[in-house]
């Protein structure tokens, strides 16, 4: 019989760990913010720390030293840690902070001269339309108005607002009459029935649980005889799918027109009536980078004039030179000068970063800014990272939520990323120009002897040495809404 021995050992253990120092997660936040929430960040950071001003437009003035117990910026929390500044190197990082401030002062005076300033009949303009934006009804909203019109009882009702709020975005009724019954404690029939109420309201086809009983519900509300459409959806929606419409027309004895009239019909109908009600509001974006045409090619500028422009307080320097400041305050003055002079040149480096990038960003595709009808390039997040010497999660970071404005309209910067297939002639072509030469291909198919995927991935390789799977075939054609081989062939 053996025992089990209990005890305590020491032994060496190799463990993985990623530590992010403070100050290389600040420098991430900074580095991945938007314009907007960028200049939300300083004007936070300049109510909260008093060595921060605005670019000269603030006035010399005397002020006391504050208490070291001064709150502190949610921006700030780990900011103290960020930067590595000893007592004896404070006068060197101002004398750096000042270079920094004049260079940053004349790319800002630049791009302030170039970019259309607002006047206040702009502002005025923009706030009317402001305010003449209206929210129109949600589909629920949209329902309930119709059905105070209706005479229902005090349960009808309630089961109708019930049955409405458990429409779906598409306005389908996704939840079963049998669980909603349950709930209401109502019987199966008394919901089916009130639903039938609810199916007649605006828009047509409202309340369905399969897509045939939305479009029947569209058909019937529809004037002269559909009995030929009415057929189709009830019972032969997969001979359609399949291009089986000789075939359909002698299943259901009427003519191939006839057929061909009730397949147009049944294009005129909404698969899906509640989007109509569910539209994503418009978004306004303020963009970063600026591509403008010139005469000898194009400029790239950034978006400086909505970020504050910074600068250190002299007076606050100067407070450090007085003996008589308690140790407490020129603690307090030596911490707020480093969480500046970390902000200065974080906001520095953002902007560097964002300008390398772009100006890579044009160079590699500089046909789709130059042409109308130009194409994109093959363009990766690594290889820009290589060029301008940092890591590729740095160019990442750098594009997150951010917009650039060009000749060609608003794009997000990750827009110009495209991953590319290497041709045999050396070239590359991004998937846009993959789907475009399959596209041509069907277009120029025998419609009798329609093309498989894997013809199409034959042909690919023979003509520009593409080497794609039959599945990346049928990927790119489903995106291009193009039917498979079996149901593009025509009798």
């Amino acid at each position: 019989m053996s025992s089990m021995e209990l005890g305590i050992y020491q032994g060496p253990q190799v463990n993985q760990q990623l530590n992010l120092a403070p100050q290389l997660l600040q420098w991430l936040r900074l580095l991945q913010a938007p314009t907007v929430e960028l200049n939300s960040l300083v004007q936070t950071e300049l109510e909260s720390n008093p060595v921060l001003e605005l670019d000269g437009d603030l006035p010399d003035h005397e002020v006391e030293a504050p208490e070291v117990a001064a709150p502190e910026s949610d921006f700030s929390v780990d900011m103290d840690a960020a930067e590595n500044i000893s007592d004896t190197n404070v006068d060197a990082r101002l004398e750096a902070l000042t270079e920094i401030d004049n260079e940053w002062r004349e790319d800002y005076e630049h791009v302030a001269r170039t970019q259309r300033q607002s006047n206040p009949e702009d502002q005025k303009r923009h706030q009317f339309i402001i305010d003449s934006l209206t929210t129109e009804d949600s589909l629920q909203e949209h329902l309930l108005k119709q059905l105070a019109a209706y005479e229902l009882s005090e349960r009808e009702e309630a089961a109708a607002e019930w049955l409405i709020g458990s429409l779906d975005h598409r306005g389908y009724l996704a939840t079963p009459v049998g669980e909603i019954a349950e709930v209401l404690c109502e019987t199966v029939a008394f919901i089916e029935r009130v639903l039938q109420r609810v199916q007649l309201l605006d828009p047509a086809g409202i309340g369905a649980r399969t897509l045939a009983e939305c479009l029947l519900l569209q058909l019937d509300g529809q004037s002269g005889r559909h009995d030929v459409a009415r057929a189709i959806v009830s019972n032969y929606m997969e001979w359609i799918a399949r291009g089986e419409f000789d075939a359909l027309a002698e299943q259901l004895g009427v003519s191939r027109e006839d057929i061909d009239d009730a397949l147009d019909l049944l294009r005129t109908l909404n698969p899906e009536p509640g989007r109509t009600f569910t539209q994503q509001p418009v978004e306004y974006v303020t963009p970063d980078v600026f591509i403008s045409r010139e005469e000898d090619g194009f400029r790239v500028d950034l978006n400086d004039e909505n970020i504050p422009h910074l600068s250190i307080n002299q007076h606050c320097k100067s407070l450090l030179e007085k003996s008589e400041l308690s140790s407490g305050d020129q603690t307090y003055i030596r911490r707020k000068l480093r969480r500046a002079s970390f902000l200065i040149q974080g906001i520095s480096q953002r902007q560097d970063t964002l300008r390398k990038v772009s100006d890579e960003i044009l160079r590699v595709q500089y046909d789709f800014f130059d042409k109308d009808e130009g194409e994109l390039k093959p363009l990766t997040m690594g290889k820009v990272a290589n060029i301008i010497g940092v890591h590729e999660t740095t160019v990442s970071r750098a594009l997150a939520n951010k917009y650039i404005e060009t000749p060609r309209g608003l794009f997000e910067m990750k827009f110009f990323f495209r991953a590319g297939y290497r041709c045999s002639d050396g070239s590359a072509m991004t998937p846009d120009s993959v789907k475009e030469m399959i596209a041509g291909l069907v277009d120029e198919e025998n419609e009798t002897e329609p093309l498989t995927d894997l013809q199409i991935a034959d042909l690919l390789k023979e003509s520009k040495g593409l080497k794609l799977a039959r599945r990346t075939v049928a990927k790119y054609r489903d995106e291009l809404g193009i039917p498979a081989s079996k149901v593009r062939v025509v009798a």
